[in-house]
């Protein structure tokens, strides 16, 4: 390909990439002004409620017009809700209209982060699939089919068709619209004696939402987790702090009772949901979800004597006493309106309860520490200006990975969606392990199964065809940098990994590739069961047949381009911090979601770069693999956790044989003979050379000259 064509094809993509950032960067929550454009003056859309993240909906009587509007159904986002994450770890946002009958009037896909559906074409397969909700109602059965299958309807059942390779977003959009939905019937029931009938509560009621399906926990096992953290300052503590100043000595009974607890105080980062859903009730929890959207909230807690309740004549009113500071930045705070008592068992009544909300201008990062203050002031003298100010730190540790393990821990089976996933599944699920255990028995027996070349040959390519055919096309059982940058963006923001589940395939895949990662590297998962990887090998193999031999780089070249791949994975897991939105479109630099998930069958600029990708290894032996890929990468750098060096070697490799080296398509080995296991494939090439007295440079001495030369040349670790 010329260079100009070249430049031209790389500059086109990265505009089309551009304006993907951009769209997706600026996509938008609802308004009002959108829910009047929807219904176009057929109905009052009335404001939102304080204490309900839903807007009214109102319709005139056309034959009466003096008479008062009649409330007629309920928009609402889901992610208010029930904001549940899809296979890219992101909640996705529906709104959804509903009648006072549970019935849902229509649903339309807002916002999501799907991988798999960011193109037009992609969001168009969601949509329409989300739409179909329309016409359905609460007391119906709803289930989600292949995406070929032909939706049907009766008064208690619906089967809906699905989304191709999207199995995952289909069904986290049919639970984030069904518990939505029942939450805001529960919640409107609760609120109102009439509006919705008993029918649509009762439906509501039958799906539990998942607000209340968490594990109950007692203020005592918060205290002792580090969920609620508890600080008490004695009578003297607090003089020292104000000890030569003007207002020291206002205490009375700091001399005489100088031991006693005087101020009791207790944080909890309640915007985790382990946390805050214990503490506040299922109004406060929706309350804490409006108001923070993506942000983060805080709950203190103040208790003893020296409380602003009982202090108030000596202690200095202050709108927000507490400061919050991260990473040497002071985080804007905003006071929440919460007056509900907190709802735990245990908890101590005579506190007084303050809620903040970090504004979204400067976010509070909860896997990071940060500090927490008092600020008291204290008045002296005559005037009501005259104040001495003191700041008492507060001592918060608990973090979001600490909530991820706990909420893990604590979590009930029964009550997780994916176990009918998996059982859905169960006949695939067999086939994968059987074939897993397949790979292990060769793996293990390596020198039996590479003993012959044109055997190695032909079980391997059979094995590719089954990672490409079953693992990749059928099963979509393609892992991806996706899944890792999803894990470390939900971790960081305190959820859990629960979400995966969902995906049986990807999940016995990466406990497989876990194990195996410890005994003999990367090579495992990007040698055997990457559906990408199968497919360029299997290229390179057809092109070899007919004439079309790979090109070896020069042994620097190679070492440099290698490094390519670190720099890429660097790129996205920085933007995962740094800008999220950028890291989204960062992943599609892995062609696997077009190759495998979707079939080619996508938008030119992805089908473009996998063809690339695929027309590289031709020249260059698996050349996306070896420079590019960030998953690779990712996992080649765990090859510090690698613990055996299971590659025969002898102390003859490298000098004077050099055999492997020179054949190792990968050239994963050194000169010295050593192999370099984050870059090997684990092809067995090199343990077929080993075994191989007319190509083992050892072994082709010994059948010459007898059993002297190898008994010279023991076998050695390499």
């Amino acid at each position: 390909m010329p260079f100009k064509y070249l430049v031209l094809f790389i500059c086109r993509c990265c505009i089309f990439f551009g304006v993907l950032v951009t769209q997706w960067a600026t996509a938008g929550m609802l308004v009002k002004a959108d829910i009047d454009r929807l219904f176009d003056q057929q109905c009052l859309v009335g404001d939102i409620q304080p204490n309900l993240p839903v807007w009214p909906l109102f319709v005139k009587d056309g034959e009466n017009p003096d008479a008062k509007p009649v409330l007629k159904a309920y928009v609402f986002e889901t992610v208010d809700f029930e904001p549940v994450r899809g296979y890219g770890g992101k909640p996705i946002n529906v709104m959804v209209v509903m009648d006072t009958q549970g019935n849902y009037l229509a649903s339309k896909l807002l916002d999501h982060k799907e991988p798999l559906f960011r193109s037009d074409a992609g969001i168009a397969k969601l949509s329409k699939f989300t739409e179909q909700y329309a016409g359905l109602s609460m007391q119906q059965k709803i289930e989600i089919f292949a995406h070929t299958a032909t939706p049907r309807r009766d008064a208690n059942y619906a089967a809906l068709f699905g989304v191709q390779a999207g199995t995952v977003t289909a069904k986290a959009i049919d639970k984030t619209i069904v518990l939505s939905a029942a939450s805001v019937a529960m919640a409107h029931a609760e609120a109102q004696a009439q509006g919705m009938i008993a029918g649509a509560v009762a439906g509501g009621a039958k799906q539990k939402p998942e607000s209340e399906t968490y594990t109950r926990l007692t203020w005592d096992n918060l205290l002792s987790r580090g969920m609620v953290s508890e600080q008490v300052f004695t009578r003297s503590e607090i003089e020292k702090v104000f000890a030569g100043t003007k207002a020291s000595g206002t205490d009375k009974l700091a001399a005489d009772k100088p031991d006693e607890p005087a101020l009791k105080l207790n944080v909890a980062l309640v915007s985790l949901p382990a946390i805050g859903r214990n503490l506040l009730d299922n109004d406060g929890w929706r309350l804490l979800a409006t108001n923070r959207r993506q942000a983060q909230a805080l709950l203190v807690l103040e208790s003893g004597p020296m409380s602003r309740m009982n202090y108030e004549s000596q202690r200095v009113q202050e709108d927000l006493p507490f400061e919050v500071r991260q990473n040497g930045q002071t985080l804007k705070l905003r006071v929440m309106s919460y007056d509900k008592a907190l709802r735990v068992p245990g908890y101590p009544e005579t506190t007084r309860a303050f809620f903040f909300v970090v504004d979204n201008a400067t976010p509070l990062d909860p896997t990071s520490a940060f500090d927490l203050d008092l600020k008291w002031g204290r008045r002296f003298g005559s005037y009501p200006n005259q104040v001495v100010n003191v700041t008492l730190p507060l001592d918060y540790s608990f973090h979001g990975w600490r909530a991820a393990w706990y909420g893990l821990l604590d979590a009930d089976i029964s009550q997780w969606d994916w176990v009918n996933a998996w059982q859905t599944r169960s006949m695939e699920i067999v086939v994968l392990l059987l074939g897993l255990v397949v790979l292990t028995t060769g793996l293990v027996m390596q020198k039996r199964l590479s003993a012959g070349t044109r055997r190695l040959k032909w079980l391997r390519g059979a094995y590719l065809v089954f990672t490409l055919g079953f693992i990749g096309w059928y099963a979509q059982g393609q892992l991806t940098i996706v899944n890792i940058t999803a894990a470390i963006d939900e971790l960081r923001h305190g959820g859990d990994l629960l979400f995966f589940m969902n995906d049986p395939m990807s999940v016995i895949l990466w406990l497989f590739v876990a194990g195996t990662l410890l005994v003999w590297g990367r090579g495992t998962f990007c040698g055997w069961l990457c559906p990408f990887g199968a497919l360029q090998e299997l290229i390179s193999m057809v092109t070899q047949a007919v004439g079309l031999h790979h090109r070896r780089l020069k042994s620097a070249l190679d070492r440099k381009l290698k490094m390519f791949k670190y720099v890429v994975l660097a790129v996205i897991v920085g933007g995962v911090w740094f800008s999220p939105s950028f890291a989204e479109v960062a992943v599609e630099i892995e062609p696997f979601k077009t190759a495998i998930s979707l079939y080619f069958v996508r938008d030119w600029p992805y089908v473009a770069w996998a063809v690339f990708c695929l027309g590289l290894s031709v020249f260059v032996y698996r050349g996306y693999c070896r420079y590019i890929c960030p998953l690779g990468a990712a996992l080649a750098a765990t090859n510090v956790l690698q613990r055996w060096s299971w590659i025969p070697r002898r102390e003859a490799c490298g000098t004077p044989c050099q055999t492997c080296r020179h054949r190792c398509e990968y050239q994963a080995i050194e000169p010295s003979g050593e192999i370099n296991y984050s870059e090997c494939f684990q092809c067995l090439d090199c343990v077929s050379i080993y075994q191989d007295d007319q190509r083992c440079l050892p072994l082709i001495q010994q059948r010459k000259d007898g059993s002297r030369f190898i008994a010279l040349q023991p076998e050695v670790s390499a």
